[in-house]
């Protein structure tokens, strides 16, 4: 199966994966020895720094990566997974005492339910609501939160999408895409200006404008009166129709900020009772240092946009 673009390389059964990129995927898989070590090392002493670190505020602290689309379909990749491994499958198989405790391993279970259901898109590089939905199981199991079971059977908005490799084809390739009803039992109560203005138009809703962005959602309903603190990304979304959402419409109160990196300072504002960070498997080769002013950041970006005077989407 060739590749279709520099970056794209085409699977069986009609699978498209991101190889190489600002990412590099193929390169970060290809990973071995000292160099694999070394980032498995420096993610562990994150996590466990990190976990350390919450505890002794009485806050509760779960990570999980997202699997690569690449570490899923295998199969499907053929030729291109030669020679490869998962770095997020190194740490997950990891036996570290210290670790475990924060560490919510997705690959093994996402192995085994990719025999049952399609959880990625072919034309996208992101999970599925079937894809998204496994993540939650596995979060709730380990959070100590009783899942919502209902959910996955909500109405899904479907539309036909290229998707963000599809999309990068001449002639784009589309697919029948489905989104998740999420966040319907919750109301959102906060969003920043970085969202705020996206929302409005006032801003162009790029990539470059996502880090910072802040939203909160509160579920007076829930039976779990718990407060969640999501730092994450685009398979946790500020918007309802991922994680996020399916999070909402499980606890009283969420928080949701985009971003790998940890700002303490919210952690202490917003004081929740679990925090939870979640980052794309191909972005592990860059080591958060959770030295970030989140809030100031996402300002800074607001003031630089409207004197670059973005247009309007």
């Amino acid at each position: 199966m060739p590749f279709l673009t520099a970056e794209i390389f085409e699977g069986a059964e009609g699978h498209l994966f991101l190889a190489t990129g600002s990412n590099n995927v193929v390169s970060l898989f290809s990973q071995g020895g000292v160099e694999r070590e070394r980032l498995v090392q420096a993610w562990t002493d994150l996590l466990v720094g990190r976990g350390t670190r919450l505890a002794e505020s009485g806050v509760k602290y779960f990570h999980c990566f997202v699997p690569d689309k690449l570490s899923i379909y295998r199969a499907e990749a053929g030729r291109l997974w030669d020679g490869l491994s998962a770095p997020a499958e190194s740490i997950e198989a990891r036996q570290d005492s210290k670790l475990r405790p924060y560490l919510v391993p997705l690959t093994a279970y996402f192995l085994r339910q990719k025999q049952r259901h399609l959880l990625f898109f072919r034309n996208d590089t992101h999970w599925t609501i079937e894809g998204c939905f496994s993540a939650y199981q596995m979060l709730c199991a380990y959070l100590g939160l009783t899942q919502r079971g209902d959910l996955i059977n909500a109405p899904a908005a479907t539309m036909e999408l290229a998707g963000d490799l599809g999309g990068k084809l001449e002639p784009p390739r589309s697919e029948m895409l489905r989104f998740g009803a999420f966040g319907r039992s919750a109301v959102r109560v906060y969003a920043n200006r970085l969202v705020l203005l996206r929302e409005s138009g006032e801003l162009v809703n790029s990539v470059s404008l996502h880090v910072g962005s802040t939203v909160g959602f509160a579920n007076v309903g829930a039976k779990c009166k718990k407060r969640v603190l999501i730092f994450g990304d685009s398979f946790s979304e500020y918007r309802t129709h991922l994680l996020t959402g399916l999070l909402a419409d499980t606890v009283s109160e969420v928080m949701f900020v985009w971003s790998a990196n940890i700002d303490f300072g919210i952690v202490e504002s917003f004081a929740p009772d679990i925090v939870v960070t979640e980052i794309a498997e191909r972005f592990m080769g860059r080591v958060p240092t959770d030295d970030v002013d989140l809030v100031a950041h996402a300002e800074r970006k607001v003031a630089e946009a409207i004197k670059a005077r973005a247009l309007p989407v």
